[in-house]
């Protein structure tokens, strides 16, 4: 997600020789996963200095376990704050599969059908205005396919004479539950018919953040727990997702890295720090995380929704989730998209099919795939995004995944 109104902390000039810091560790005390570090040391040496990125921290999970991660670069490169393997990171929309978890945790007890009329379960009346008579399901928050139009394929939509919902350094100065009803209730302070699309709830994939605040708003109501303690409860905890949380008052600041930007296409690069910010809508792409976090989070879906003898969800709502939709012309800036399950993409990558889910603020990209059926998965990031250096994630993926393969 990408917040153009959270305001740069300076700008910095830095050549990309400054870059080549690295830490690595391996779970496994055999030559042959010494070989595995070595390589991948060396690549991701290469691809930090190639693409000038400031930071880039990658793992490989296998059977529930990582056994292979690396750290590159700079937390704060303005005070030459070397990247850590227990960093923390903004996730972006990465974000939005955990809040489809959390969802579908009470989808397990029984609460809602994926096809009921979201309004049933809310205190305000969300329908499109196009379309009043048309529900809108939680199938279509999940999918895409809601006909909430709030992102465009050149960034946020912004409507005529309406104020863009925006972040602020740190954590958001607006609840969720206040955010969803100046959004979503005419003459509320962000309300614009131009969020609703011309195309009937139900038909069209369109990529939404104001969805997944929904699901967010939705949780609060059926759980009758605010949506960050839920998640916090029924998923970090249990998980032992300990440096994970909705909020910078839920992590320690101290390891919260900083994301950077550039304003130019030069060699020489002048990056825009961002301080961590947090936005009105954060269900859908603030969430604060480690790799060894997430990792975590990522192997129950591995394995039909349990880690560590904890079952996170049923293993047929972990299915139901990674079902195919049949939802069409979804698309993709990197590997072919074949359908869209509740929020995890099917991918194409070389004949085989992994789930993804990636996530983007302008300062920083998340990225994570997995295979349940070969048990595998990879999740990386990286800080320093510029014109050029975006494409570098393609390379990236086909080489954690040939790796682990």
């Amino acid at each position: 997600m990408k917040n153009e109104k959270i305001k740069p902390v300076k700008l910095l000039v830095v050549a990309i020789s400054l870059l080549l810091v690295y830490t690595t560790s391996l779970s496994q005390n055999d030559p042959k996963w010494k070989s595995l570090d070595d390589d991948l040391n060396s690549y991701f040496k290469g691809v930090i200095e190639t693409q000038k990125y400031v930071a880039l921290g990658a793992c490989i999970i296998k059977n529930d376990e990582v056994i292979w991660k690396g750290s590159y670069g700079y937390s704060d490169l303005e005070n030459k704050k070397l990247l850590k393997a227990d960093d923390i990171i903004q996730i972006a929309s990465l974000s939005k599969t955990v809040t489809a978890a959390a969802l579908m945790t009470l989808y397990d007890k029984g609460l809602f059908n994926l096809d009921d009329d979201i309004n049933n379960y809310i205190p305000i009346k969300v329908r499109n205005p196009n379309f009043p008579e048309k529900p809108i399901t939680f199938r279509m928050l999940l999918t895409h396919t809601s006909s909430l139009e709030d992102v465009l394929s050149n960034g946020l939509k912004v409507p005529k004479g309406v104020e863009r919902p925006h972040g602020v350094s740190g954590d958001p100065d607006i609840s969720l539950k206040d955010f969803i009803k100046e959004l979503f209730v005419p003459g509320g302070k962000y309300y614009s018919i131009e969020y609703f699309s011309t195309e009937e709830p139900g038909t069209k994939y369109s990529y939404s953040n104001f969805s997944y605040a929904l699901i967010g708003y939705l949780i609060e109501h059926i759980s009758k727990k605010d949506f960050s303690e839920y998640c916090k409860e029924n998923i970090f905890i249990p998980l032992g997702m300990k440096d994970t949380g909705w909020m910078l008052r839920d992590v320690d600041t101290n390891r919260v890295i900083f994301g950077y930007g550039s304003l130019t296409n030069d060699n020489i690069i002048a990056y825009k720090k961002v301080k961590p910010f947090g936005i009105p809508d954060y269900p859908s792409g603030n969430l604060r995380t480690t790799l060894e976090d997430f990792s975590k989070f990522l192997s129950a879906f591995m394995n039909k929704g349990i880690y560590n003898n904890y079952q996170l969800l049923k293993p047929e709502t972990v299915d139901l989730m990674l079902t195919p939709q049949g939802i069409k012309n979804i698309p993709s800036r990197s590997f072919p998209i074949l359908d869209i399950g509740l929020t995890w993409l099917l991918n194409d990558i070389e004949g085989s099919v992994l789930y993804n889910m990636n996530g983007f603020s302008g300062s920083g990209f998340t990225n994570a795939y997995f295979s349940p059926k070969e048990k595998i998965g990879i999740l990386y990031f990286f800080t320093g995004l510029t014109m050029k250096n975006m494409m570098g994630m393609l390379d990236i993926t086909l080489k954690l995944y040939h790796s682990v393969k």
